[in-house]
């Protein structure tokens, strides 16, 4: 018997409160996209954990699946795609929760998304990876409470439309920020202004989710470039601006002057994306990032997902 495990990649869309003053910290914003993808076949192995073509994220994120769940057998995985790690893809929880879904599926071991991602590390300041692995599709989570390991609260989920093209830029030679670091640049960040908080909490309100469900693009892509600016103003200061870097920002600029109707950063960077009405308009704007980023970086056309992760014996 064999698995076959694909998951989606996240866009994670910003932070809604850095100030805390209600008692909960942060409030994600996120999205699922089809691709890049974490795309897999699982399989038992008498002893050993072998991983083809052999990657070595891949192959420690089979070892702590294999802690995880408690097991001792090994097994191989066969991996057909993968996500490109620390360029704020969400490939870290993608891959670790479909690793260790797909081998709790193999061995008949019942254990929740959620439980999983706690055995895992994954999900304690943000619960938008969780989320999309889980039910794909728009995403808002309700935060934390400081001091409190726990996996926040989806507060709504919602189908994003599908028909919107995703164009996405990612610089070479740029990587994101994740665990140490991460943790890190979150500790020097101190507490932003609540003026911030309250004007991205009326953005999303009543801008960004309308537009969402009334399928305007253009009231979404309006209030999601706000958002950005006035995330990246609250971490400018570990950032060193309100991108992360100059090609970020750059492709940012050329996607809204080319017809995207909204950009911004996803998560650290460096990702940039943007969200346009038609594949011709894509086209347009992927275009103009590939003269733009010339061999700097890649371009890719994408699209939301409704559903989370395909996890199947086959």
């Amino acid at each position: 018997m064999k698995v076959y495990v694909k998951t989606p990649s996240r866009l994670h869309l910003g932070m809604i409160d850095l100030n805390g003053s209600l008692g909960r910290l942060y409030g994600s914003l996120g999205l699922s996209i089809s691709e890049p993808s974490f795309e897999a076949i699982i399989e038992p192995k008498t002893s050993e954990i072998v991983i083809e073509p052999y990657d070595a994220f891949l192959n420690e994120a089979a070892e702590k699946s294999k802690s995880a769940l408690g097991i001792a057998d090994g097994f191989a995985v066969n991996v057909m795609n993968k996500i490109p790690r620390h360029v704020g893809l969400g490939s870290g929880t993608q891959t670790l929760l479909g690793m260790a879904a797909g081998l709790a599926n193999l061995l008949d071991i019942e254990l929740s998304v959620e439980e999983l991602a706690i055995k895992l590390g994954r999900g304690t300041r943000s619960g938008i990876g969780t989320a999309v692995f889980k039910h794909g599709g728009f995403v808002i989570d309700g935060g934390i409470k400081p001091g409190k390991k726990q996996i926040p609260p989806v507060i709504m989920r919602i189908d994003f439309p599908e028909r919107w093209p995703i164009v996405l830029a990612i610089p070479f030679g740029v990587r994101g920020l994740s665990d140490e670091e991460e943790e890190m640049a979150f500790k020097s960040l101190g507490r932003q202004p609540e003026w911030i908080a309250d004007r991205i909490s009326r953005l999303v309100l009543m801008k960004l989710i309308p537009g969402i469900l009334e399928e305007d693009v253009w009231e979404f892509g309006d209030a999601l470039s706000e958002v950005q600016r006035l995330v990246g103003m609250c971490f400018s200061s570990v950032q060193g601006g309100i991108f992360s870097n100059e090609l970020t920002h750059l492709c940012v600029k050329t996607m809204l002057e080319n017809g995207a109707a909204g950009s911004g950063q996803s998560s650290w960077g460096p990702t940039a994306y943007g969200f346009t009405d038609s594949m011709k308009n894509a086209n347009r704007v992927a275009s103009a990032l590939r003269d733009v980023l010339a061999d700097k970086g890649i371009v890719l056309i994408t699209k939301a997902t409704n559903s989370g992760a395909i996890i199947r014996r086959i």
